[in-house]
């Protein structure tokens, strides 16, 4: 968060404000929100990310483990639950991050206490439909959510596009007690199994990706908080007492908004966009939510108790041949690559 914010202006819509630099840092990020609310604040990129500056990629916050028995398995991760074994050290263990997960704890009373995990990625890569790229966004928190009754954990949320999925406990895979999720290449969007993991338009031909690639785990460089939903207040855990609070309080966007269809970088198909706008941050992800389920409490909020079956690339270069044999493609292609 702290080098994505080393590299943004503050704009109202499209226009740039006055803000003190000394306002963009994550120790006094709410004070933008003295414009309109906050809520039409774009932290807007200083960089063309089409040039794609380096601090976009985070490339250097690959987590780093010396432990390979984890993404040498097969990737066949199916319905049966499935516990990864100890490696030679007794555990497989996971690389730290220098980017640091964010954990909100929340007590829902009753003995219900939710953590939800959030991790911050300055660069959302959009995916691709017939060789053009959709969705690209600057800024992006993606979240899962374990829930806990009476001390055990009961259920798992992963941020799959739009509403997420939910699982139980006992459904998912492990390393020891503690879930394993997949982030899509790109998207980042957060999976229970690997594979392909199509998602919208008619078939699903807009998929992510996912991979048991480097184990990241993010309890090596946390920032940790207790967070009272009823009165609104979040409080940095005795873990890192002295954390700033201040961004998590920021009413608005963490990242560009969508550029016009006059900008040469922006295009539209079949209503997606090239490019959309960054996102809202933690504060905006219904921590109160009696649900694990993030969408609405009118929404089915349905809880699997068993991992999908992996797709591979064939089963999505399928569903794509359907959608052609359906639809006249009508889209310019020479800007796929960006």
């Amino acid at each position: 968060m702290a080098e994505h914010l080393e590299h943004v202006t503050p704009h109202l819509n499209y226009t740039p404000i006055s803000a003190s630099p000394s306002d963009c840092n994550i120790s006094s990020l709410n004070k933008l929100n003295q414009y309109n609310g906050g809520r039409f604040i774009y932290l807007m990129s200083d960089d063309n990310v089409e040039e794609r500056p380096d601090w976009l990629g985070g490339e250097k916050n690959i987590p780093i483990s010396q432990d390979e028995s984890f993404h040498q398995r097969p990737g066949g991760q199916q319905n049966q639950q499935q516990t990864i074994k100890p490696g030679k050290r007794g555990r497989v263990s996971g690389g730290r991050s220098d980017a640091p997960a964010v954990l909100v704890i929340v007590d829902k009373g009753d003995g219900v206490v939710d953590a939800f995990w959030f991790f911050f990625y300055s660069y959302n890569l959009g995916n691709k439909v017939f060789s053009v790229r959709f969705g690209n966004h600057i800024g992006d928190w993606e979240h899962s959510l374990v829930r806990f009754h009476n001390g055990k954990p009961q259920k798992v949320f992963v941020s799959e596009h739009y509403f997420g999925q939910a699982y139980t406990y006992d459904a998912v895979e492990k390393i020891g007690k503690r879930p394993v999720i997949y982030s899509a290449v790109g998207t980042h969007a957060m999976y229970a199994t690997p594979g392909f993991q199509p998602y919208i338009l008619p078939f699903g031909v807009l998929h992510d990706q996912t991979n048991r690639g480097p184990l990241w785990d993010p309890a090596l460089n946390t920032l940790s908080y207790t967070y009272n939903y009823s009165s609104d207040i979040l409080l940095p855990s005795t873990r890192n007492p002295t954390a700033a609070t201040e961004w998590f309080y920021f009413n608005g966007h963490w990242g560009d908004k969508y550029y016009p269809l006059s900008d040469a970088r922006q295009y539209e198909f079949a209503g997606e966009y090239h490019y959309v706008s960054g996102p809202l941050g933690p504060r905006f992800k219904h921590l109160g939510r009696r649900r694990v389920c993030q969408g609405r409490y009118t929404d089915p909020c349905v809880i699997r108790n068993w991992l999908p079956s992996e797709r591979s690339l064939d089963d999505v270069r399928e569903l794509e041949r359907l959608w052609e044999r359906n639809h006249v493609a009508g889209v310019e292609s020479d800007r796929s690559s960006m």
